[in-house]
């Protein structure tokens, strides 16, 4: 192996004494240059080859390559590219190469290499590199993707990538990737493909068509892509695959025919589909071409719709789909096509309102309204309200909505959480009040939301009724967790000091207390005018007594603390002890955070 490298690096030698001659690079960076390609030399002749060893040294001669085209850029060096340039060049390739051929289960590197011969003009390389990667890799449906982009879009050779499409379909007959790939294929080549070529193509027996429906409507230039949808439609039961071709139908000019094909067979084989359904009435929205037994209506020009006709068209199509099938998926589709609509009310605002509000009205009566479709219902409700405050029909119209959405979506803590705001609007304390032993026995912690609406507005009315909920919130632990530490805030707002530590001595000996609320206290201590060190050090001990095995942030604040207010000899006591107590996973990272500590005592704030 060693000979072998050797060989290899004495070939590399003149390379090198070009570019130290040209003055690219000095003799330190030649040295360097040469230890280093030495070094990846070894990698890639060791007996047990990596993929990375490739990848390395492929990079690094790229990086090299590139800092020389700088240098003759910034130097105005243009001699002996064939010899330096080209020679990086060719080593790559065949560095390329050897990867390829050690590691050919890998398809990235057939697709590294097909981006490198691209950027370096080596376009021969891939078309033989196309063959050699479609022998190894026939199994996957984007190798022979990749070959007919390759062919399409940098050989310009449409002819070819219908061959691999086809081909590629023989193997994987039911690939939409590349039905997808052949059909687009076929309709971006549809006037250049005569009716002689499609019979060419059938006869080279890489696609067979059964024809399904009648194509006599087809027009000629269309055939090819009818026959490619109609092989798709047999082999692939997916409504959103056929939706796809459809798509790919309006982004081309004169498919009306082949759009009215896809559409007549999405009805009949999907009709119980929401996705058909909503590509229908989206389609009726947007003007586009539909089937329809009225000749008259067929032959008027689909953008001389007016947008009032349009929007009723898709309603319409959305209220025939919610008749026949009775699932939350068709209401979401509709309400959401709704919501779309109601974006612009620049034009026809009292009809998209109209329509928006009587699909919620029914979904909310057949119970198929979705979260965030209430949610949004109820933000339009309050909307109304506000711009009708006298109007106790509103208020009587959210009423009865909230309540049947708790009804319906009892475990969502945001109907929830917007049915206890309304009532606390309406001044409805006692009702509203009387539901958080519900709500909290129901959501545990995640009730927290809940309570806070309560505190907030609770402040709104007097200190006694903040008291009141948060003696209320206090009884529930899975609240009171997260409760304390606002609590103790507020009473010293309110109260003074001494009332928020008479509630720390009664909490702190309380289950479930969390770290935040020791912290609070201690944080409330230190912003009195005359700060007692019995009370600061005391939440701190209880802070160690809980979270003290692991948590360090505690025993460094606490050492913070008394080299900074209290007594800075106990703050090696506090290490001691901090050592003793935390787990030992956290051991050498607190010693660590110590030590900046001691080193700069000057910078604690």
């Amino acid at each position: 192996m060693a000979e072998f490298v050797e060989k290899r690096c004495q070939d590399m030698i003149p390379e090198l004494e070009q570019m130290e001659k040209l003055k690219l690079f000095d003799k330190k960076e030649i040295r360097s240059i040469a230890k280093k390609l030495k070094e990846y030399e070894y990698k890639i002749q060791r007996h047990t080859k990596t993929k990375e060893d490739y990848l390395r040294y492929i990079q690094y001669e790229m990086d090299l390559l590139k800092l020389i085209k700088q240098r003759r850029d910034k130097y105005g060096i243009t001699q002996k590219r064939s010899v330096i340039d080209y020679g990086i060049t060719n080593k790559m390739n065949n560095l390329y190469k050897e990867a390829i051929s050690k590691f050919q289960d890998d398809i990235r590197f057939w697709v590294a290499y097909m981006k490198f011969c691209k950027h370096v003009h080596f376009h021969s390389n891939i078309n033989h590199m196309l063959g050699r990667m479609l022998q190894v890799h026939r199994d996957k449906p984007k190798c022979w993707h990749i070959a007919a982009y390759w062919e399409l879009e940098e050989n310009k050779n449409k002819h070819s990538a219908r061959q691999y499409l086809l081909r590629g379909l023989q193997i994987h007959p039911n690939s939409q990737l590349l039905y997808t790939d052949a059909f687009k294929l076929e309709l971006d080549n549809r006037f250049a493909t005569t009716s002689a070529n499609a019979e060419n193509s059938e006869k080279e027996g890489h696609i067979d068509p059964v024809p399904t429906t009648d194509d006599s409507e087809i027009p000629v230039p269309l055939k090819t892509a009818f026959f490619i949808y109609q092989q798709a439609f047999d082999r692939i039961k997916d409504i959103k695959f056929i939706i796809v071709l459809l798509n790919i139908t309006n982004e081309h000019d004169n498919t009306k025919p082949l759009q009215l094909k896809i559409i007549c067979d999405m009805i009949r084989e999907y009709a119980h589909e929401p996705l058909m359904w909503d590509t229908l009435a989206r389609r009726e929205l947007q003007g586009l071409a539909q089937p329809v037994s009225d000749t008259a209506t067929e032959s008027e020009n689909a953008d001389q719709k007016s947008l009032r006709a349009r929007i009723t068209s898709c309603n319409e199509v959305y209220q025939t789909a919610i008749k026949k099938i009775k699932t939350v998926e068709i209401w979401s589709l509709y309400i959401e096509c709704l919501l779309e609509i109601n974006r612009d009310l620049r034009l026809l605002p009292n009809l998209k309102r109209k329509l928006l509000k009587t699909a919620l009205m029914q979904a909310h009566r057949v119970k198929k309204l979705k979260e965030e479709h209430y949610l949004r219902w109820i933000d339009i409700l309050n909307a109304d309200k506000e711009s009708n405050k006298n109007d106790e029909g509103m208020r009587k119209k959210l009423d009865e909505v909230l309540q049947g959405a708790t009804d319906v979506l009892p475990n969502s803590v945001g109907i929830w959480h917007a049915r206890l705001n309304h009532l606390l609007q309406c001044d409805l304390e006692k009702e509203a009040y009387a539901i958080f032993p519900e709500v909290t026995d129901k959501f545990g912690e995640k009730a927290l939301p809940l309570w806070k609406l309560r505190f907030l507005h609770a402040q709104l009315k007097s200190w006694d009724e903040v008291e009141e909920s948060y003696q209320a919130a206090l009884k529930y632990p899975s609240i009171a967790k997260d409760v304390k530490a606002s609590w103790l805030e507020w009473l010293v707002l309110t109260k003074g000091i001494r009332a928020a530590r008479k509630a720390y001595d009664d909490l702190y000996l309380q289950p479930l207390t969390s770290l935040e609320f020791h912290k609070k206290m201690i944080s409330l201590e230190l912003i009195q005018p005359e700060i007692m060190s019995k009370y600061v050090r005391r939440p701190y001990e209880m802070a160690i007594m809980h979270f003290g095995t692991h948590d360090t942030s505690i025993w460094l604040d606490y050492i913070k603390y008394e080299m900074q207010y209290g007594e800075p000899k106990k703050a090696s006591d506090i290490h001691e002890r901090a050592v003793k107590t935390l787990d030992s996973s956290l051991t050498y990272s607190f010693i660590r955070d110590y030590g900046l500590i001691m080193a700069k005592p000057d910078s604690i704030k």
